[in-house]
């Protein structure tokens, strides 16, 4: 009966055991987790999620922005220090004159190859006529729904495949390491 007693004391396990896995065992737990964490957003990728929201122009809507036209009256220089020590930078801007309910308004905008007297096309707030945009509506170009879901899928393939590829090479290393440990 003493063997059987002193046998049974040798195989006393702690409820703790399984507990001390070590640095080894503790990485490999992370490695495996962010592993698996990776294949999932890899795959969301490939669906079609987006990380980043979309970065779109904040032009405001046509609901009430009247158009007219402006005139290109002088040529405004702005001359800048280069910090790298090279030559200044120049930025060439003009301002612009229109006239709402008798009231003039001038604007300063960026040059898009402006001569002095040149009609720009505008569009204000009747509310607010310091409020305006230059409407470009001549340079816009229609893009086709294919061609949105053809630059949505290149996005999106790569950052799928590479995630869910450094997903698995992390995800198998951690359970090596755990392995290992065990």
């Amino acid at each position: 009966m003493n063997e059987l007693m002193l046998l049974a004391e040798n195989f006393k396990v702690s409820v703790l055991a399984g507990v001390n896995l070590g640095w080894q065992g503790i990485g490999g737990i992370i490695l495996f987790l962010t592993g698996i964490g990776l294949i999932y957003f890899g795959i969301k990728a490939l669906k079609g999620y987006r990380f980043f929201p979309d970065q779109e122009q904040n032009i405001p809507e046509e609901d009430h922005y009247e158009p007219m036209q402006a005139k290109a009256l002088q040529k405004v220089k702005t001359t800048m220090p280069s910090f790298s020590g090279g030559e200044d930078q120049v930025f060439v801007e003009w301002k612009i004159g229109y006239t709402v309910n008798g009231e003039k308004y001038t604007q300063i905008v960026t040059d898009n190859g402006y001569n002095k007297g040149d009609m720009i096309d505008i569009k204000y707030n009747p509310e607010n006529p310091q409020e305006f945009y230059l409407d470009d509506e001549k340079s816009k170009v229609e893009v086709t729904e294919e061609e949105k879901e053809a630059e949505q899928k290149e996005e999106k393939t790569p950052f799928g495949y590479a995630a869910i590829a450094i997903g698995v090479l992390l995800g198998i290393f951690g359970a090596v390491m755990l392995i290992d440990k065990l």
